[in-house]
């Protein structure tokens, strides 16, 4: 099953909410701040959501820190830009969460070693789903809003 693709940001002004949401995420982790980034998803996602996409993010981390080609370069915590690969695990979540296998994996062939390709694009995947849930509530919210102004 596929579902529906959308356009992917690449600078600090065009990211979608779900890719901010993983850059927010990245940067807590390695803040060794995770608690702080489980509080701001349940404010967000509710508390079973957060709770499943966290789980979901510690595998994706572990699995980074233990087989990636090199630590990825995550900034600190407030700073106003991305780096690459911050940026490309973003891509590789939502691209995962999308259901586009081959570009998740050769995503994740640029992160990690071959032997972690498939168990990082899974937990890539079930980390998306909570945060494209978000991203579609807003968007219909929005849609139901314009719809109700138009009328």
């Amino acid at each position: 099953m596929r579902h529906e693709r959308f356009e992917s940001g690449t600078d600090t002004g065009t990211l979608r909410l779900s890719e901010r949401r993983v850059v927010e995420m990245l940067r807590f982790w390695q803040a060794d701040r995770q608690g702080e980034a489980l509080d701001r998803l349940c404010r967000r996602l509710g508390s079973v959501r957060a709770g499943f996409c966290i789980r979901a993010f510690s595998e994706v981390m572990e699995l980074v820190r233990r087989h990636a080609w090199h630590a990825p370069l995550i900034l600190p915590v407030g700073a106003t830009s991305h780096s690459d690969d911050e940026l490309a695990i973003a891509r590789l979540i939502l691209t995962a969460t999308e259901q586009d296998r081959d570009s998740a994996l050769a995503e994740a062939a640029m992160l990690v070693s071959p032997m972690a390709l498939v168990p990082l694009v899974a937990a890539a995947e079930r980390t998306g789903l909570p945060l494209l849930c978000e991203e579609c509530r807003g968007r219909l919210c929005g849609a139901a809003i314009s719809g109700i102004r138009a009328s």
